[in-house]
């Protein structure tokens, strides 16, 4: 049986809907789970390919989040494990691969 993608990851891909090259660079976020808590956007993923996949398209990650006023950060987990956190808006920081994204 096939998972549907969540509320919000729906949401945020359907933000790209009309924009194919930005939808395909953020479909990983389908088989992620995502949710938030104070303040903060989950992206749970079931692999590192997924989150290096959504990390390296974080432009187009964050602004529907922005425009949403969805969250004022986002944390990617694989495994459960924090994998890159970043604040929306800014642009540094770092995560296991070495990407520049921001840590707490």
């Amino acid at each position: 049986m096939m998972n549907r993608p969540s509320k919000l990851a729906r949401l945020i891909l359907d933000f790209y809907r009309e924009n194919p090259m930005e939808w395909q660079q953020l479909k990983p976020l389908e088989t992620c789970q995502v949710f938030r808590w104070w303040g903060t956007l989950y992206i749970r993923c079931p692999h590192e390919d997924a989150a290096l996949a959504l990390s390296e398209g974080r432009f187009w990650l964050e602004e529907p989040i922005v425009q949403l006023r969805l969250a004022r950060q986002i944390k990617i987990l694989v495994d459960r494990q924090l994998w890159a956190a970043f604040p929306i808006g800014k642009d540094s920081s770092q995560t296991r691969s070495g990407r520049q994204v921001s840590r707490e």
